[in-house]
């Protein structure tokens, strides 16, 4: 028993006999591991989708609510839309198969959202890319490129043409999206 509960409990004869040090204890570590779980997620829905002002960005339709390690109460992030890095993000085409490349979406440093890429794979075996340190995961998008000779160009490309593929993931409640076991299934795509 630590010494506030004694000295609550010590007080009053009728805290004590309900032991209301220990109980309001209880509820101070309950909310000290709830705050632990927390940091880190998406609290509601960024609303991802092609962006509106340049179709070559992704755009945070919603003002969300995310929780970051190092806040003791949610923040808000506002709309925004959110460029590709040119060639880091590019995907190669392949002229017999489609290609799949998964994007991070994610919160950094003094709410920067940044694209974090995965590895460019087939349909099916392109890589999700980690969370970078620090980083507060909102969504995602995978965007898949036709078989053929068209690359996916991130500085030049619009996200509705003909030889691409995209869908957006919005991540709400998701500490670690490498944890879920399988990607499309468990996420929202509203």
């Amino acid at each position: 028993m630590g010494q506030g509960q004694r000295t609550l409990n010590d007080m009053n004869p009728a805290a004590k006999a309900v032991g209301l040090g220990t109980r309001l204890l209880r509820l101070i570590n309950l909310a000290r591991v709830q705050h632990t779980q927390a940091a880190g997620i998406c609290v509601t829905s960024p609303g991802l989708a092609i962006g509106s002002g340049s179709k070559k960005k992704v755009l945070i339709t919603n003002t969300f609510l995310f929780w970051d390690s190092a806040s003791t109460l949610p923040k808000k992030k506002t709309t925004a839309e959110i460029d590709f890095t040119a060639t880091d993000h590019d995907v190669v085409a392949n002229a017999s198969a489609a290609r799949e490349r998964w994007y991070l979406l994610s919160i950094v440093a003094a709410g920067t959202v940044t694209i974090t890429a995965g590895v460019q794979g087939a349909v099916g075996a392109g890589t999700f890319p980690a969370t970078p340190s620090g980083g507060t995961p909102i969504g995602a998008v995978r965007l898949e490129v036709a078989a053929g000779a068209t690359d996916f160009d991130a500085t030049t490309d619009e996200l509705d043409e003909a030889h691409i593929t995209d869908e957006y993931y919005n991540f709400v409640g998701v500490a670690n999206p490498l944890d879920l076991s399988t990607i499309p299934a468990a996420l929202s795509t509203g």
